[in-house]
């Protein structure tokens, strides 16, 4: 009698020794963060990388196969759980509705464990149920969410415009922006959130990190995925090199290389123009020339211009120019006479806008005019400054040479593709000491388009 009565003292101390022990183990469980993992299945055809974190392995000599599919949490106690149990539920898509499939233990209190059977490509969630060293089913995780893609390696063998059946694009032609597209693994992009198998596609820029990928509109699918119709917006498209990168839903891109590639360009890389005409220099404020020689406004006068223009873009072209005019003045008066010269040069910083019209029955633009804005910095030089008086007498001339700023605008209406008829206006202010002199030019020129 007294043998069993200490039996059962020793049975009721190991118990509520155990109920120490799980109630701590308790208290730490539920603190288990679970690091889901978004695994991939291979594909028959195509062998690729997974998207998400690598879990660790618990087997080594394990096949790749095993190791594609595992999952793994954190425990902060782990010296007081025996073991884990991993219920996994399926996403279904008739009812929306999750269902148990499948109920995992580890041998021990490792923090991983494989997935076995493989899991087909959907969406899944688990939990992990604690178990402490008595066996005794504990505390249980959240529930985490993750998925299963099929990976597909996609392929770009050909890039094309529908207009030209190039892969290059001219910005003087007119484009449709449609591209026909011919590669592998071209699946239609995402209908919904829950969708495992697709592909989205996008043009990027080369040479500018920061540049905002753009989206097509997808026109057409090929039922064998290896032909696609996409359509970008022209407007979107300036000069520079692009690639066409398609991208699986697991992350894998096609590589970026001359076959995927779409170029934007001018035919005309440069613009080199000159002109040449007559101006009307006006003088707008400061009567020292008009007290000294009558006249603000001085009709015998020359222009010329010259502009190189290598940076051309959709929204206009940049380049750099340079400008100057010859004005002789002279007057007459009863018993003396006063001549001399004005000469202005500036380098200019010169933008052009150039308007082009549909070629009817064809698909070029004809560049009907420019429009130009252009400013800089030069000099006004006033020239050999005489008066001349009876008796061959003539005053010592006046030379000065002054800085200057000038700022105008142009128009060049083209008569032929490279023969152009300009007009415009130019306004120059020079710094002249003890003077406040400001010019208007008006201008009518003939130039040449190289």
């Amino acid at each position: 009698m007294a043998t069993k009565i200490r039996l059962l003292l020793a049975m009721l101390l190991i118990i509520c020794f155990s109920q120490v022990l799980y109630a701590k183990s308790k208290k730490k469980a539920e603190k288990v963060f679970v690091q889901p993992q978004e695994t991939e299945q291979q594909n028959e055809e195509e062998t690729t990388a997974g998207t998400g974190e690598a879990a660790p392995l618990l087997d080594e000599d394990a096949s790749a196969e095993e190791k594609w599919q595992s999952l793994e949490w954190e425990e902060e106690s782990p010296e007081f759980v025996l073991k884990y149990e991993v219920v996994i539920e399926t996403l279904e898509e008739k009812t929306g509705a999750y269902k148990e499939i499948n109920r995992l233990q580890t041998e021990t209190n490792t923090t991983s464990i494989q997935v076995k059977p493989l899991l087909p490509p959907g969406y899944y969630r688990y939990k992990v149920i604690t178990y402490n060293l008595i066996g005794i089913a504990g505390a249980e995780s959240d529930w985490f969410e993750f998925r299963i893609i099929k990976a597909y390696q996609p392929e770009i063998s050909n890039v094309s415009a529908a207009v030209n059946h190039s892969s290059t694009l001219f910005l003087e032609e007119i484009n449709n922006g449609i591209f026909n597209i011919t590669g592998k693994n071209l699946f239609e992009k995402p209908e919904s959130k829950t969708d495992i198998s697709f592909t989205t596609y996008a043009l990027e820029r080369q040479k500018k990190k920061n540049a905002i990928p753009l989206v097509p509109q997808i026109l057409e699918y090929d039922d064998k995925n290896r032909h696609l119709k996409v359509q970008f917006n022209m407007k979107d498209l300036d000069v520079g090199t692009y690639n066409f990168i398609a991208t699986d839903a697991s992350g894998l891109k096609n590589p970026k290389d001359k076959k995927n590639e779409i170029t934007v360009k001018f035919k005309k890389q440069v613009d080199f123009d000159i002109s040449g005409g007559y101006t009307l220099p006006v003088i707008l404020f400061d009567d020292t020339i008009k007290n000294y020689m009558g006249s603000n406004v001085w009709p015998l006068s020359l222009t010329a211009r010259l502009s190189l223009m290598p940076f051309k873009h959709r929204f206009g072209y940049f380049g750099l120019g340079l400008t100057g005019s010859y004005t002789r003045m002279f007057s007459n008066f009863d018993s003396y006479s006063l001549d001399g010269n004005l000469i202005t040069s500036h380098a200019l910083f010169v933008y052009q806008l150039p308007v082009r019209t549909k070629i009817k029955n064809s698909d070029s633009r004809k560049h009907i005019m420019t429009l130009e804005l252009h400013g800089g910095l030069g000099f006004t030089f006033f020239n050999d400054f005489k008066f001349h008086f009876d008796h061959n007498i003539n005053s010592d001339p006046l030379n000065s040479l002054n800085i200057s700023i000038n700022a105008g605008f142009a128009a060049q209406i083209y008569i032929t593709n490279r023969l152009y008829t300009e007009i415009g206006a130019d306004y120059i202010m020079a710094f002249v000491s003890d003077m406040g002199f400001g010019m208007l030019e008006p201008q009518v020129s003939i130039g040449w388009q190289f």
